[in-house]
């Protein structure tokens, strides 16, 4: 069974006669949740070839993506194509699509960018003040957070370890006591990929990541769940990149918070 930095590799077939480019690769057999290959994977492979086509140009860095899932992907050979929409000064807009034995299995927006240019325009901004910015949301620290079990459906359990922060189970439990509140059930895990030392983090690796966020009914308690978990699909994942990756040596290299909220309505 392959790593993540491994079965996310896309190669270059070729440049169809509108200028569309395709990209082909197969889709690991391990890394799916039942018999359907994993969303956050999926999208990572587009991130990848997407990341190849602009590697030379003057906007290399991937700054925002949204998809759509239409159908379930399978392990099994996949075609990307990727097209053009515009490039400005600042961006480049592009849109990918994933293909299974010429069926289209997902549809996603993607837009390029160059951080140094970003950083020193005036398109930035203006800088927040660290003071303004919100603590990070996880109490408890990676090295001192207690391995959790698996998801039984993930077939690439080998190839990660994740903690959820207890905290948040506590907080979560005392929403039946105590009543609602305008957090609504709350999320946080470490989630740490088994990977060589030499792997940088890659932004390929982020849409995986991003799909790992436990879903609102596993945060239920007992009493509503009666011990049965449940895994969707993901529909939709949008994602904004705010930094250029692989960081430097001071931040970990494969290991990252995933916090989140669930909130619904209810007449």
């Amino acid at each position: 069974m392959a790593p993540l930095s491994e079965a996310s590799r896309t190669r270059f077939k070729k440049t169809l006669e509108d200028g569309t480019q395709l990209y082909e690769c197969v889709a690991d057999s391990q890394w799916t949740v039942g018999v359907v290959t994993f969303g956050g994977y999926s999208l990572g492979l587009v991130v990848d070839a997407a990341r190849q086509g602009q590697a030379s140009t003057a906007h290399p860095d991937i700054i925002h993506l949204s998809s759509q899932f239409l159908r379930a992907a399978t392990p099994g050979p996949m075609e990307i194509k990727i097209s053009n929409v515009r490039t400005g000064n600042q961006f480049t807009n592009l849109a990918a699509e994933l293909y299974q034995k010429d069926a289209l299995k997902a549809t996603v927006q993607l837009i390029f960018g160059n951080f140094n240019q970003i950083s020193t325009s005036a398109v930035a901004g203006v800088s927040i003040p660290s003071t303004h910015a919100p603590l990070h949301p996880l109490v408890v620290h990676p090295a001192k957070a207690k391995l959790t079990p698996h998801h039984w459906a993930q077939k690439f359990t080998m190839n990660y370890n994740w903690a959820k922060d207890p905290y948040f189970d506590k907080k979560n439990a005392s929403l039946v006591t105590e009543g609602r509140n305008v957090d609504g059930l709350l999320a946080g895990t470490w989630v740490r990929l088994t990977e060589s030392p030499e792997v940088k983090l890659s932004p390929a690796y982020i849409p995986f990541f991003v799909d790992m966020i436990e879903p609102p009914w596993d945060k239920l308690p007992r009493e509503y769940t009666k011990g049965r978990q449940f895994w969707y699909p993901s529909l939709s994942i949008t994602i904004e990149f705010k930094c250029r990756l692989p960081l430097s040596s001071d931040y970990a290299s494969h290991t990252l918070g995933v916090f989140g909220w669930k909130r619904h309505l209810q007449d």
